[in-house]
């Protein structure tokens, strides 16, 4: 039987995924400090990437994939495993504030028009993938790295939002086979997965609707709009916990 707190849950899983689906990325880091105070905090985590995967596979199935900026992958994989490595020793407080700050304060600068064009784009995307990859380890934040230093050379935001479903689709899938192999899947998780992936499937027709409306400055500016609430989410999320 469906209770309250599913339906919250379900109603959440909508806004966030409808997001994902219009930007190509936000949905993690916005349910996860609510899912966390639901659910015990590794059952949380690993139903957010049973969602993010089955939102994945409907990416795959009607989306364009973009395999270009090899080197922002190579950066990536790196960041995972000083992720990994650091995961124990850094303080997870300090470095969440410290990125959701950083983040917000070029996000805003991005909207006022400001940019910091870097020449040697080589080193700018292999810096990216690194900070993709061990922050996202650190403080389950990914993707806006990404979405700032894309912006600030100038792509496309058509082009930033395919590279970004594609780069989280590949990222999310070695995430997934992780707890697959170690065992974090159980039984309890599957069946609220169950009952929250109908809104994943509704999230996505919504968020296409909405995208087919936007054109390329409008997408671009709720690109850096998603950017500066999830900055403002981590840093109340990390900054409380340093006044506690």
């Amino acid at each position: 039987m469906i209770d309250s707190i599913t339906v919250a849950m379900g109603l959440l899983t909508f806004a966030a995924f409808t997001i994902r689906v219009i930007t190509g990325f936000g949905s993690a880091i916005l349910l996860s400090p609510i899912f966390s105070n639901i659910l015990p905090p590794k059952e949380a985590v690993v139903l957010i990437i049973l969602l993010e995967s089955s939102v994945n596979i409907i990416f795959v199935v009607k989306e364009k994939m973009n395999l270009g900026l090899k080197e922002v992958y190579a950066g990536g994989f790196s960041g995972i495993a000083i992720g990994i490595a650091l995961f124990g020793i850094a303080s997870q407080q300090m470095i969440g504030l410290s990125i959701g700050l950083g983040m917000v304060v070029l996000a805003v600068l991005m909207l006022a028009g400001v940019n910091f064009r870097v020449k040697n784009t080589k080193r700018l995307f292999l810096s990216l993938g690194f900070a993709s990859g061990s922050m996202g380890v650190l403080t389950g934040v990914n993707g806006p790295q990404i979405i700032l230093g894309l912006t600030n050379q100038g792509y496309d935001s058509a082009f930033i939002r395919s590279f970004i479903i594609t780069y989280l689709v590949i990222i999310d899938t070695v995430t997934l086979a992780a707890f697959l192999l170690s065992g974090h899947i159980n039984a309890d998780v599957v069946v609220k997965f169950a009952y929250l992936v109908p809104s994943v499937a509704l999230a996505y027709v919504t968020g296409r609707r909405i995208l087919g409306k936007l054109d390329g400055e409008d997408l671009r500016r709720v690109m850096l709009l998603t950017v500066i609430v999830l900055s403002i989410v981590l840093i109340a999320r990390y900054g409380g916990g340093l006044l506690v």
